[in-house]
């Protein structure tokens, strides 16, 4: 894939959406109780799918700057912050996660238009796309409006 085509991808997935919701109407307007609603206790929330994708694109971004951990360090980083529960479910803490997961997102786009090798960006567009069709379904889940 070209590098050009590839940034406005993930431009697009944010603000206009590729073949679905864009990703910052996803999650702008849901409350902290939204976010953090699980269908049962063994699956995950919105809360914890945000998380997951930070912890993901946080190790692809360490890594292309040379950062990468040794295997045990990352072991015990995976197990705390992969699908990281909120630690407290207030207005403050989701503004906050709402503002790291636009963040990280703004530093994929600039991975994407330096990195050498592009399939790293290529993969988490794809994953993170997955992803935030499980949160659309979460909030329907909800009983949420669809986004138009």
């Amino acid at each position: 894939m070209e590098r050009e085509k590839l940034v406005s991808l993930w431009q697009e997935a944010w603000s206009d959406g590729l073949w679905y919701t864009p990703w910052g109407k996803a999650i702008e307007d849901l409350t902290p109780p939204q976010a953090a609603w699980k269908p049962e206790a063994a699956r995950h929330s919105i809360w914890q799918i945000l998380n997951h994708i930070m912890f993901w694109q946080d190790y692809t971004l360490r890594s292309a700057r040379g950062q990468k951990p040794d295997r045990e360090a990352f072991a015990r980083e995976q197990e705390q912050r992969n699908w990281e529960e909120p630690r407290e479910t207030s207005d403050a803490s989701w503004a906050l996660t709402k503002r790291n997961f636009q963040d990280s997102y703004q530093r994929m786009i600039a991975l994407a238009q330096s990195a050498e090798k592009l399939d790293r960006p290529l993969y988490h567009l794809l994953h993170e796309s997955y992803h935030f069709g499980q949160i659309m379904y979460l909030r329907a889940m909800q009983g949420l409006p669809a986004i138009e």
